[in-house]
């Protein structure tokens, strides 16, 4: 979210839209670079405590916003009950990220919630076709808006050469259950392909951190890390992403935009990309990704075929524009130029 704000601030800035960012808890790294792209950025304690919905309130009289918009979803009834009671005619935005499938109690708990707050909700938003298909059934109209790409990715592709000498995959996403990139792990160590891995391993599993290990003393290690993986993607030749669901799946955007060949797993938040010619779907299946990495690994035309356009628009200029269009329409204060 925070690198999408980024790619977002020069267009909002040109539409008049001023954004201000709330921030909950103190551990905020992402503020100054935020402050420094042009956002006013507001820190207060969580929501879920009383000194935080006091703040929230507090914050919100103050500044008296055209619009609401709410991205957090632990928090959503806190935060959106909050600031109906305190702007009472202000309309709320919901942007909902992921695919929610709660189950037993969990799942008559959020529709709870739903009950309770969603009748202060003048447009949800989802970010991909799947979540907006999961969130109707909680009988929620909502508008889909995709994600967006950071700029330098789209100029990448530009400059994105057919990768040279041995193959190499690319994994990005912090090590989680969700993520399961043991998947991916697994095919690549099979495999002589050597691998860029951005993401935080705090969340691997013992096999997945002897898998890494092993790569790196045998000099197939290319990257180990949370850098940004712009230039991995510039080298690479295949993107492995093999989460068990997404939203849309950022790090997958990135990597479609700079024109790298992707394999997904056949879930929720990822079968958008089926549009892509350069994108393999799969089930999940470790023969079925060994057989597929291996099919990348012998091919000799891997990222010689680039796309003349994109199936989904994944600019920056196309998200703010459709935000704005949107502010538009449940305030009628904006108007785009």
């Amino acid at each position: 979210m925070e690198r999408m704000f980024l790619s977002a601030s020069t267009h909002f800035r040109a539409a008049s839209v001023e954004t201000i960012i709330v921030a909950q808890g103190k551990d905020q790294p992402f503020a100054h670079t935020l402050t420094e792209a042009g956002y006013r950025v507001e820190i207060i304690p969580s929501i879920k405590s009383y000194s935080g919905i006091k703040a929230w309130v507090r914050l919100l009289k103050k500044i008296r916003p055209n619009v609401v918009h709410i991205h957090t979803e632990g928090a959503f009834v806190v935060s959106a009950l909050a600031a109906r009671a305190s702007l009472p005619r202000t309309p709320i935005v919901r942007t909902i990220h992921s695919i929610f499938r709660p189950l037993g109690k969990a799942k008559i708990s959020r529709s709870l919630q739903a009950f309770a707050a969603d009748r202060v909700v003048a447009e949800f938003v989802g970010v991909s076709p799947e979540v907006c298909e999961n969130e109707r059934s909680y009988r929620r109209n909502v508008r889909l808006i995709f994600n967006w790409v950071d700029e330098k990715y789209f100029h990448a592709r530009d400059v994105r050469a057919v990768p040279a000498g041995k193959p190499s995959a690319v994994i990005v996403g912090n090590s989680s259950p969700i993520k399961n990139q043991i998947l991916a792990l697994r095919a690549v160590q099979r495999s002589t392909m050597d691998l860029y891995f951005h993401g935080d391993e705090s969340g691997a599993t013992p096999e997945e951190v002897s898998i890494l290990d092993a790569l790196e003393s045998e000099g197939r290690l290319l990257h180990r890390g949370t850098s940004e993986p712009r230039n991995s993607l510039l080298r690479g030749s295949v993107f492995l992403l093999p989460s068990r669901h997404e939203g849309l799946g950022i790090a997958l955007a990135e990597a479609l935009v700079a024109g790298l060949p992707a394999i997904v797993n056949d879930v929720p938040g990822l079968r958008w990309a089926r549009d892509f010619p350069n994108v393999s779907v799969l089930p999940l299946d470790q023969d079925a990704w060994n057989t597929a990495v291996q099919r990348i690994e012998q091919s000799t035309e891997v990222g010689v075929k680039q796309l003349d356009g994109l199936p989904v628009d994944l600019s920056p200029a196309r998200g703010v524009s459709e935000y704005v269009e949107l502010y538009t329409s449940v305030s009628g204060l904006y108007r785009t130029p």
